[in-house]
């Protein structure tokens, strides 16, 4: 059965900011057909992830700022062709982290191996890495 959109929000909503609620919350959809979670603890990984994505989105960001600010300043404006570069290399980076990152292929149990974690600092660098290109050549200063 598919789920209203007002509860598909609300239940977005209480795992990102409340993961107790939402256990509270996935209990009453039992009934609905809606199947619950193996493990309690998924919701927490869920909101784990959520919070720790967007520090990473906002440090990648602001220090791609500040690169670009910097190379103007002592750089000054930079040409066409070096924007297009950054913003270049900045989409393949992000590209290569897409389509690079492994799932159900390694995945263990709990997905706490050496090489799961591995796995996942090579995609958030990759993605990190190319937002900090792409918002770098974003703030630089065009001649």
């Amino acid at each position: 059965m598919r789920l209203p959109i007002r509860s598909v929000i609300w239940a977005c909503l209480l795992a990102i900011f409340s993961p107790k609620q939402f256990l509270e919350f996935q209990e009453g959809k039992k009934n609905l057909g809606i199947m619950a979670a193996s493990d309690n603890n998924s919701v927490l990984v869920v909101s784990h992830a959520f919070w720790i994505s967007l520090v990473l989105v906002l440090s990648s960001g602001l220090l791609g700022a500040v690169i670009g600010v910097v190379c103007g300043r002592m750089f000054g404006a930079a040409s066409a062709q070096t924007i297009s570069c950054f913003q270049v290399g900045g989409a393949c980076l992000l590209l290569w982290g897409t389509l690079f990152v492994r799932g159900w292929q390694i995945q263990t149990n709990k997905g706490q191996t050496l090489i799961e974690r591995v796995n996942q600092w090579i995609y958030r660098a990759l993605y990190c890495l190319g937002t900090v290109i792409l918002v770098a050549s974003l703030t630089w200063p065009r001649a």
